[in-house]
């Protein structure tokens, strides 16, 4: 996947988590280099989203998260971020940084993950 269709998909993903009054995102399965996050509205019932990465280079996150879904919630991390995170953690060619805005954490937190690709699949509507 390259940059332009990773920011494609981001887009689509925050067109979908935008139009929800919050969500509250959980790490639902990691296996094989694939890593599965949840978003839900109530996490005691069926989750209304997956997203989905593969495959994952490394991973810097909390297990769950609430998100303030006002503004979007997943980016597409470029620029020096980027460049600092990708040294520090010796990420290969062709991944790309994504990165969620986790509610009660500092502006400057994201969680994130490196990965060479990005899904998802709305659950419920």
């Amino acid at each position: 996947m390259d940059a332009e269709q990773a920011k494609r998909v981001v887009d689509e993903i925050n067109a979908y988590l935008t139009s929800k009054p919050w969500l509250d995102f959980e790490v639902m399965e990691y296996r094989g280099y694939r890593l599965v996050i949840m978003g839900s509205l109530d996490t005691s019932t069926a989750h209304d989203v997956e997203i989905w990465f593969e495959p994952v280079f490394f991973v810097s996150l909390p297990i769950e998260w609430k998100t303030d879904t006002s503004s979007p919630p997943l980016s597409l991390v470029t620029g020096d971020k980027a460049i600092e995170v990708n040294r520090r953690f010796m990420v290969e060619h062709g991944n790309h940084l994504f990165g969620f805005s986790p509610e009660d954490y500092p502006d400057d937190f994201k969680c994130l993950i490196s990965a060479q690709a990005i899904g998802f699949e709305i659950k419920k509507e």
